[in-house]
């Protein structure tokens, strides 16, 4: 009898990419209370927290606080869809930028990058389902 259920599941530990993200992209300094993006923006870039920690509300509602070591703002990224939520620096942050071409590269060309984008947008969606 095959049951799945009982398998245990590899759990990666968490890849650290802020070092590679600070080469290849553009490093932003916020302070606290700096909006990074709005609501309904154009996806330009997505974002890993190199120091600091970022608000991620929609419609005035807080969904997550991200900190250092974390990305945000991928799932724009990917889609090319509008921003469907504000990120606000909660604090002195140092946010490195990483365009369309920047992402690509990374996700190409660096071992684990999408294994690291893939929890990044799980950790979202449940933040999102647990906000509602």
């Amino acid at each position: 009898m095959n049951d799945l259920s009982s398998m245990t599941r590899p759990v990666a530990s968490p890849i650290d990419f802020r070092q590679l993200a600070r080469g290849l992209g553009t490093v932003i300094n916020y302070g606290a209370g700096d909006v990074v993006f709005r609501e309904g923006d154009n996806p330009n870039y997505a974002y890993i927290i190199l120091k600091g920690a970022v608000e991620v509300s929609s419609h005035d509602k807080v969904i997550e606080r991200i900190t250092e070591g974390r990305a945000f703002g991928i799932v724009s990224m990917i889609d090319g869809k509008q921003r469907s939520a504000t990120a606000k620096a909660m604090e002195a942050s140092e946010i490195a930028l990483l365009d369309a071409r920047q992402f690509r590269f990374m996700v190409e060309t660096t071992p684990n990058f999408v294994w690291y984008v893939l929890a990044e947008i799980v950790d979202r969606l449940r933040a999102t389902n647990s906000a509602l």
